[in-house]
């Protein structure tokens, strides 16, 4: 079917009739018209937890006290994010939510105290992925320049495996290692770290496939520093 837009309508926005329909808008200066699709909403236990934590984060922002905010504002101003290119300071609640969202993922309280000791250390290499399906033990090494140790801690987040090492790992494809609440935030020893985790998120690696690791490091009070990410293949025992 072909239409051409004439007078009376010379453009179409919107959508048809719902849940079945269909969608027109100008896309670059062209007419188009797609299929009306209602977005994947998945509910699994650790993402409904997940929104429960964001939502928790959320409503104690609203108690927090003109200088407790303050401080946020300038801990913000102190962790710009790279937004289209641009360099973007995000809103005082935004980085009290990511902060306390990571607190209690690790079974902590909301702290209305923006973070003071800011990350220090950075991991510098991630190898030797290994699997035991016997046992259902992830062990992988991470290299790093944390001085001290004490107190510091990583976000550990894997993927299934990868169609291929060139394939890179979106996020997406990354989960917390080993779900909420659990094994996924671990201490830092002293560098090269061996990270064992116990019955990780993802245990569907074949020998060789390609998966990839990512650690976020966490200063005492959850500043986070600059995550590493890695595709490699995985030893399968």
């Amino acid at each position: 079917m072909r239409v051409k837009l004439a007078y009376p309508v010379y453009e179409l926005h919107g959508a048809g009739s719902k849940p079945v329909g269909i969608v027109f808008a100008i896309w670059r200066g062209v007419h188009t018209a797609r299929a009306y699709v209602v977005p994947r909403n998945p509910k699994s236990d650790d993402q409904v937890l997940i929104r429960a934590f964001l939502t928790t984060a959320a409503q104690a922002f609203k108690l927090v006290t003109p200088a407790e905010k303050l401080a946020w504002e300038q801990y913000a101003a102190l962790r710009p994010k790279t937004i289209l290119g641009e360099k973007v300071v995000l809103p005082a609640i935004s980085m009290y939510t990511a902060v306390n969202t990571i607190v209690l993922v690790d079974t902590g309280a909301v702290d209305d105290a923006a973070p003071t000791a800011l990350c220090d250390f950075t991991a510098s290499a991630i190898a030797t992925f290994a699997y035991n399906s016997g046992t259902t033990h992830l062990t992988f090494d991470v290299t790093h320049n944390a001085a001290v140790v004490t107190d510091k801690k990583w976000l550990v987040r894997i993927s299934p495996s990868l169609p291929s090492g060139a394939y890179e790992a979106r996020d997406g494809d990354m989960r917390l290692a080993c779900g909420v609440a659990t094994e996924s935030i671990i201490p830092v020893t002293a560098s090269p770290q061996t990270i064992d985790l116990t019955a990780p998120r993802f245990g569907d690696w074949d020998n060789a496939a390609y998966m990839a690791i990512e650690v976020l490091p966490l200063s005492p009070d959850y500043d986070a520093g600059l995550p590493l990410r890695v595709t490699d293949q995985v030893t399968v025992t």
